[in-house]
């Protein structure tokens, strides 16, 4: 199979190209298993076209430097990988191993039930206090994944009356929870600090009775950017609001220490609610919350949704999440960190010599690389796949439909020749699908 161009009359290699995903969002009927066999044939068609960049298999390790992926279409791609998420090249560490076969010898592969009925093990008790120490608050509670911290924390926290203020960028899990809570939800400017303050002086106006949660994230993974975090921290205590920082892609892979951008910030420990992932940096699965605040915690706990009415993070993530933080935590973590950041530093660096967009203005793993329309995000990615480099287009919903990039993540372990590789295919791939998209 080759990626082609559609002509005028290839209607339907025209929609594979062209036509946006949202416009198969919301859908009407009466038979919901027939009424989504559009979206099917539209689907379908962008396989057939090999524009469909979604759902592949990795056939070795996902979270090695290099690896092998197949398509549901078949096409097979070997070669550096920079569509994993192991931005410390943890997954086959001896330590991290070793604690992940003990900890299934010792307490097997689940947990007893829910973290409300018995899902605690001695392991996920120390994991929570070396999470507390790292972060330096108190209290730290245990999701089952990272989405679940997000939207768990928030849902439980916020009601009817209280205000949510989210970066117009936040995490879908942040979003959601701020939906599903009742809250009233208003979105600010990306990064836009005097926004906020706009936004909190007209909320404080009319109600100074009810709580306000200001939402962002340490790292906006698909712009690769950052708040300035002392100074939000700062608006949100002159109005008397609280700040929540999602910490996924930071906690661990940036900072001297390794705790993220509030330690860049200088604000370790002063964040109100703190939620992360352990899938980026942990070399595991599972999220967690840390806050200063006994009662907050416990009150997630009980009515956080994930916590009460689903299984806990099991003996094995925990144990592999605890052996990572001892990592992240040592002389090691911090060359693993430095590794990384000089393999997004070249990475970046290769990439725009070569006339290419990069985006963010924080060196960290995530090194985005804008093509913009979305139609010539899928060519290349087509292109990219059978020319031997593992990675991710991301077009709507995930970026608006003229903002198309291609994410790539950095590992520790990655080479400079698997950089140099990437930054070779990249080039050719995405000015062979300009030249194409210009021909039509």
């Amino acid at each position: 199979m080759t990626t082609t161009v559609p002509g005028p009359a290839d209607t339907r290699d025209v929609d594979a190209h062209e036509k946006d995903i949202m416009r198969y969002r919301t859908v009407s009927g009466p038979d919901l298993t027939t009424r989504n066999d559009p979206y099917l044939a539209w689907q379908r068609d962008r396989e057939q076209a090999d524009l469909w960049p979604y759902f592949r298999r990795y056939e070795t390790s996902a979270l090695t430097p290099r690896a092998t992926v197949v398509s549901d279409a078949g096409v097979v791609t070997e070669g550096p990988n920079f569509g994993g998420q192991d931005y410390l090249s943890l997954t086959s560490h001896p330590a991290v191993l070793e604690a992940a076969h003990q900890a299934l010898r010792d307490y097997g592969p689940l947990t007893a039930g829910s973290p409300a009925l018995g899902g605690a093990t001695p392991v996920s008790k120390a994991l929570e206090a070396g999470l507390a120490q790292a972060l330096r608050t108190d209290h730290v509670a245990l999701f089952p994944t990272g989405w679940a911290s997000g939207f768990g924390t928030i849902r439980a926290l916020m009601h009817r009356r209280d205000h949510i203020l989210l970066d117009k960028l936040s995490h879908d899990s942040l979003r959601q929870g701020a939906a599903a809570s009742g809250a009233s939800v208003e979105f600010f400017r990306h990064l836009d600090n005097d926004a906020v303050r706009r936004h909190l002086a007209g909320i404080r106006a009319t109600d100074t009775e009810n709580a306000v949660l200001v939402v962002t994230e340490g790292v906006f993974s698909m712009d690769s950017d950052t708040p300035r975090l002392a100074e939000l921290l700062g608006i949100c205590r002159e109005f008397g609001a609280q700040l929540m920082v999602d910490v996924a892609h930071d906690f661990g892979a940036m900072g001297e220490h390794g705790g993220g951008q509030p330690e860049v910030h200088g604000i370790l420990g002063q964040v109100d609610f703190v939620v992360g992932a352990f899938s980026k940096t942990f070399a595991t699965t599972g999220g967690f919350l840390a806050t200063p605040s006994a009662s907050a915690r416990e009150y997630v706990r009980m009515f956080g949704g994930p916590q009460t009415f689903s299984s806990a993070i099991t003996p094995v993530q925990t144990a592999v999440a605890l052996a990572a933080l001892n990592i992240v935590n040592s002389p090691e973590g911090a060359r693993r960190r430095a590794a990384v950041a000089a393999v997004a530093t070249r990475l970046r660096e290769g990439l725009v010599a070569r006339g290419l967009e990069v985006m963010g203005d924080v060196v960290c793993p995530v090194v985005p690389v804008l093509i913009g329309d979305t139609p010539t995000g899928r060519v290349a990615s087509g292109l990219i796949a059978r020319a031997g480099l593992v990675a991710h287009l991301v077009e709507q919903p995930a970026v608006a439909s003229d903002a198309a990039r291609f994410r790539m993540q950095a590992m520790a372990d990655h080479t400079a020749a698997d950089v140099d590789t990437a930054i070779d295919i990249l080039d050719r791939c995405i000015r062979k699908a300009r030249e194409a998209r210009d021909t039509v």
